[in-house]
């Protein structure tokens, strides 16, 4: 397997997705990617030489001249440039992906998981066909209060495009977060032509959270797994009443998963299977690739870490795995320098984001650039509970979360992409790195 390591200089009732139920948040230091020096891998250059001769010598040995016979030696005529070699290749310049070429729908079902008779509130975001009309979907909250999607429009499964099967994406939101709390992530994959599909974690949401009757950890940490193999369950079974609509345009061969924080964790534990002292979730083998997002992984030696080294060393499948330089809730020492040391996965690539935080993944900016175009305005509690967080990842010191956005959407759809639709995943063999991206890579 080759590494190749390029270092650049240059983160409601929402996700609250910090403290002690995400992992070893606070106990390591964060990375330091403006000191870095640039590192390559691989042989060493030789020493420098002095170039050869360029003029022949003012005699020869006798025993190397031409016989007498033959016709003397010549010089190339003077015209002639020397030979050289090919110049390099120029690396392509980076381009956001922007929207794709699908409008978005966006619906609300319910998912049931019957094995323990526990209901999954669910969205689900798919490629519209042309001239699909609705109104702008609305993410409410509990209070009734609400973010307007500015591109994606509410639609039932009717006004699906005929041009799938679709790949099934799956995303598990953070601690304490919900189904649609990125929804510029999700409704962007979606317009890239995949079906996109995100559970409430009942237990673990904002709901939860905020009145105070969240439920044990361990609990938790074991039903967050089991919902995303519920999920996927119902979405390629044709029998299921509930999916009904979506089952056909769902490609059964074709599943990623991807998540936040608590979700990250999830991500991970999907695919290496999980056990606590309440149970076990099995290792879901239709699983063909993960997008971890600031994953809670943690040091693997406190009673905060949730994944064992067995179990990230079992995680084989193509990753990508991207979180942001600045995060203080999930650093990226430990939680990402570990899972990029341990899984397994071919490909395998890591992308930092200079500045980012803990909530450069989710909607919480727009929701305070939303929030003041209401009228009324939104209620007293949901204001408050979207400033406790806000600081990580909208404050003027980190990374513009349009910024984001670009880098996010461009690296997540691209990989997805080189998995399933047989393109490109952006990587420094043909593309300019931006200035504000850490990429390292482990390819073989």
């Amino acid at each position: 397997m080759r590494r190749l390591t390029v270092l650049f200089v240059g983160s409601l009732l929402v996700v609250a997705c910090g403290g002690s139920s995400d992992g070893d948040a606070t106990t390591a230091p964060e990375s330091s990617p403006a000191t870095e020096p640039a590192v390559t891998t691989g042989a060493t250059d030789p020493e420098p030489t002095d170039p050869p001769a360029t003029e022949p010598a003012d005699t020869e040995p006798a025993s190397t001249q031409a016989p007498a016979t033959d016709p003397p030696a010549t010089d190339p005529p003077a015209s002639d440039p020397p030979a050289t070699d090919p110049p390099a290749t120029d690396l392509a310049a980076f381009a956001p992906i922007g929207t794709g070429e699908y409008d978005v729908g966006v619906a609300t079902i319910t998912i049931t998981d019957p094995a323990r008779e526990r209901p999954l509130t669910t969205d689900v975001w798919f490629p519209l066909a042309a001239d699909s009309q609705g109104d702008p979907h609305r993410y409410t909250f509990v209070t009734g209060d609400y973010y307007e999607s500015p591109r994606a429009i509410s639609a039932t499964p009717d006004l699906i495009s005929p041009d799938g099967p679709f790949p099934l994406v799956v995303y598990s939101h953070g601690s304490g977060g919900q189904r649609y709390i990125a929804s510029d992530y999700t409704e962007t994959i979606a317009s890239h032509g995949y079906i996109v599909v995100a559970p409430d974690h009942t237990g673990n949401t904002a709901i939860e959270r905020v009145s105070g009757v969240e439920i044990d950890r361990s609990r938790v940490a074991l039903d967050r797994p089991l919902d995303v193999i519920a999920v996927i369950d119902a979405m390629l079974n044709p029998e299921s009443t509930e999916t009904v609509g979506f089952v056909g345009s769902v490609d059964p061969e074709q599943v990623a998963v991807t998540g936040h924080s608590f979700g990250g964790f999830t991500t991970y534990a999907v695919v290496s299977g999980y056990e606590n002292e309440l149970g076990s979730s099995p290792a879901d083998d239709r699983i063909d690739a993960i997008i971890p997002l600031a994953p809670a992984v943690g040091d693997g030696t406190s009673e905060q870490s949730l994944l064992s080294d067995e179990a990230l060393s079992t995680v084989d499948v193509p990753q990508l795995v991207m979180v942001g330089t600045d995060d203080v809730t999930t650093p990226v020492v430990p939680n990402v320098t570990r899972a990029f040391d341990l899984t397994t996965s071919d490909p395998l690539y890591r992308v930092e984001l200079v500045a980012g935080e803990h909530q450069s993944f989710t909607d919480v900016c727009d929701y305070l650039d939303f929030f003041p175009t209401l009228d009324p305005p939104p209620s007293e509690a949901v204001i408050a509970a979207i400033d406790a967080v806000a600081g990580e990842g909208c404050s003027p010191d980190d990374m513009p979360i349009e910024r984001v956005k670009e880098l996010t959407n461009t690296f997540a759809v691209s990989f997805l992409d080189s998995i399933f639709a047989g393109g490109e995943m952006v990587t420094p063999d043909d593309t300019e790195i931006p200035e504000d991206v850490i990429f390292d890579s482990k390819v073989s």
